[in-house]
């Protein structure tokens, strides 16, 4: 599963500029680079944030389940910087697999 896969639109359509003097974004979402994220509220929202070729800086916000949002973390952590096309590509990886032992 990739990170495209977890959500029903990626990238992210609707962006809010962190300057609102700066209106709503123009350029294709999938060219923003994205900067950070925050971990999820109790409902599962979070915030992205990411960059434009200007160096201006957008927000937008996502839903998760608690299921997903390790595997998404380690992507997303792995992914900065990176022009959130890209990002989309990016295999989460699988939850690791615990055994338990009997006595």
């Amino acid at each position: 599963m990739k990170v495209r896969d977890v959500f029903s639109n990626w990238p992210p359509l609707k962006w809010a500029a962190d300057d609102p003097a700066r209106g709503a974004l123009e350029s294709d979402p999938g060219e923003l680079r994205l900067l950070w994220f925050s971990a999820p509220d109790e409902d599962g929202w979070f915030s992205l944030s990411a960059t434009d070729s200007h160096g201006v800086s957008w927000s937008t916000y996502y839903r998760t389940t608690a299921a997903v949002w390790r595997p998404l973390e380690h992507a997303l952590k792995e992914s900065l910087r990176e022009p959130l096309k890209r990002v989309g590509d990016v295999e989460l990886a699988p939850k690791p697999v615990t055994l338990a032992r009997s006595r």
